[in-house]
C-alpha cells in the first residue's frame, strides 16, 4: 500500500537542479497569532485570474504545486499552496479541521484576494470540505476533492469487519490504530535526507503498468518524479511531527458533520480502482453531501487518477 525502501538505487540518480527551491515556492505569511505559514506560488501570474488555493496529501507540502504548474498557465488559474502545521515552512501547532479555513482566509486577505476555490487531493480532501463547511460562499467559489479520505467513522461504515460496535470501542480501536501503527508505517520510509533513497520508494510505490508508466526522468515534464523527492525533502524538513500531527488531525473527530455542508459547489472526484481512499468512503461521503457531488473515473487509482483529467479538473475548480 505505502512506499518501501529495497536498499538499490533509483533508475537514474535525482537531478540536483530538480531539489533547489524557487523563490515562489519559499514565501511565508506572519499569521495574527504569530505562526509562520508556508507557501508557494504556481500558474498565472496575472492578478485578475482566479485563484485556487491547493491543499497538498499526506506526507506533502506546498512543493506539490510545481505538478500543475504549466496546466494553470495554460488555463489561466493562479494556484497556491499552502503547507499544513509542521509541514515544510509552517509553524507545528495544533490546529484542527476547523481552524484550517482562517488560516485560509487569513492568506487571502494578505494577497488581496477576495474570492477563491479550494482544491484537496487525498489527505488535503478533508481541510478542503471544512473550507466548504465554514468559509463563506462570498469568499469561496467552489470546492473540489480529488481521491480525498474520509472520516474514521465511513471506514466502519464501508469496511464489513470494522461495522460491528460495542459501546464505541471499535472506533476509539481504530483511532489509535490509525495514530500509533498506520501513520508511522506510512511516514518510516520517508524518513531520511538521501534523495536517491526517496526516488527509489516513489519507484516501489507504483505498482501497476499505469502507475509505472507515470514515472519520468524528462526534466521537462512536470511530473518528473525528481519534484516528489524535492517535495518530501521539504515535507520532512522539520522532521516528521508535522506529517504525525497532520494525520492525528485526520484520525479525529472532524469538528463538523457533512450534511451541514453547502454543498452546491462541492465536486468530488475519485478512481474505481483506488485503494488508499476506497471509493465506497467516497460514495459514503456524497451520500452525506446529499448526493450527486461524486464524479468516478473508471480505472484509475490513487496516483494516476491526474493522468489525463488534470486539465479538466483545474479548470472547473477555475471556473467554479
Amino acid at each position: 500500500m505505502f512506499g518501501f525502501y529495497d536498499g538499490s538505487a533509483p533508475s537514474l540518480p535525482p537531478d540536483p537542479s530538480k531539489l533547489i527551491l524557487r523563490p515562489e515556492e519559499c514565501q511565508t505569511f506572519t499569521l495574527p497569532d504569530t505562526r509562520s505559514l508556508g507557501f508557494a506560488t504556481y500558474g498565472s501570474t496575472t492578478p485578475s485570474d482566479p485563484v485556487i488555493f491547493l491543499f497538498h496529501g499526506l506526507p506533502g507540502c506546498r512543493i506539490v504545486g510545481r505538478t500543475w504548474d504549466k496546466i494553470c498557465k495554460k488555463i489561466g488559474a493562479r494556484l497556491i499552496t499552502i503547507d499544513r502545521p509542521g509541514c515544510g515552512l509552517s509553524t507545528l501547532a495544533d490546529r484542527g479541521l476547523t481552524d484550517w479555513p482562517e488560516d485560509v482566509v487569513s492568506l487571502a486577505n494578505h494577497l488581496g484576494i477576495r474570492r477563491f476555490s479550494v482544491l484537496g487531493a487525498s489527505g488535503g480532501g478533508p481541510f478542503a470540505l471544512a473550507c466548504a463547511r465554514f468559509i463563506p460562499k462570498e469568499r469561496l467559489r467552489g470546492t473540489t476533492v480529488v481521491c480525498g479520505i474520509g472520516p474514521m467513522e465511513a471506514l466502519l461504515d464501508t469496511v464489513p469487519y470494522l461495522s460491528w460496535r460495542l459501546m464505541g470501542i471499535t472506533l476509539w480501536f481504530l483511532k489509535l490504530v490509525a495514530r500509533y501503527l498506520i501513520l508511522p508505517t506510512l511516514v518510516l520510509p520517508y524518513c531520511t535526507r538521501d534523495p536517491s533513497r526517496l526516488k527509489r520508494v516513489l519507484e516501489n510505490q507504483c505498482k501497476t503498468p499505469e502507475e509505472k508508466a507515470l514515472i519520468s526522468n524528462d526534466s521537462d515534464i512536470d511530473t518528473n518524479l525528481d519534484n516528489s523527492v524535492a517535495g518530501l525533502l521539504e515535507a520532512f524538513k522539520q522532521g516528521t511531527e508535522g506529517c504525525m500531527q497532520d494525520g492525528t488531525v485526520l484520525a479525529r473527530n472532524w469538528g463538523f458533520e457533512l450534511k451541514d455542508v453547502d454543498s452546491e459547489k462541492v465536486w468530488l472526484v475519485h478512481g474505481d480502482n483506488d485503494t488508499h481512499a476506497p471509493l465506497k468512503m467516497a460514495q459514503w461521503m456524497d451520500e452525506r453531501l446529499g448526493g450527486g457531488r461524486l464524479r468516478v473515473l473508471e480505472g484509475k487509482t490513487h496516483f494516476t487518477i491526474w493522468k489525463g483529467h488534470s486539465e479538466e479538473i483545474f479548470r472547473q475548480s477555475a471556473e467554479a
